[in-house]
């Protein structure tokens, strides 16, 4: 049996949501503008994630379905989000079950999910003062890359040229944290 179909059904709720509430999560976890602009991209930006993690084929059955069920439940993300105070937890009862009733290879491409989705959200937005979005050129995309070689991610006033903010960057580092457990 692959996917969620060897969950039972209260652990598929759960799984169908989590990529999706990370997602939301980190994009809520400051509050540094004004406004919902840096909303409105960093949703557009989980959403293109979780469309991406649905159809990688290297994502595997399982992760490829959380992507597609959090995708195609729209009517289930207002609840969600209200759940987000248990996030943390629910992602160490996510990875739990994953690790308990999956292989090896099925946890380490659910936690790199878990990981893109935040990270990629975190990036989204810059939440400095000039609110300045991402952008979405080859360039931008090879500048960031260049500064994930060559940066370390404890170093907070470099995490500041990736769009990252002090609070995502302890929320990343508290939702890695869960996962290599």
């Amino acid at each position: 049996m692959s996917g969620l179909q060897r969950f039972v059904p209260k652990e598929q709720e759960l799984l169908s949501g989590i990529l999706y509430r990370i997602g939301y999560w980190i994009s809520h976890v400051d509050d540094t503008d004004e406004g919902d602009e840096s909303e409105q991209i960093e949703h557009r930006q989980l959403m293109g994630s979780l469309q991406k993690i649905s159809k990688a084929a290297k994502a595997g059955a399982l992760v490829n379905e959380m992507a597609s069920e959090s995708l195609r439940q729209e009517q289930s993300w207002g609840r969600w989000q209200d759940m987000n105070d248990a996030i943390l937890d629910d992602v160490s009862f996510a990875a739990t079950l994953v690790k308990g009733q999956g292989t090896p290879e099925e946890y380490n491409v659910f936690s790199k999910a878990c990981m893109m989705i935040a990270t990629s959200v975190a990036h989204a937005f810059r939440e400095e003062p000039d609110n300045m979005p991402e952008n979405d050129g080859y360039f931008s995309w090879l500048a960031e890359k260049a500064n994930n070689l060559v940066m370390s991610l404890t170093d907070k006033e470099g995490m500041k040229d990736l769009n990252v903010s002090p609070e995502e960057d302890n929320a990343l580092h508290a939702l890695w944290d869960i996962l290599r457990k």
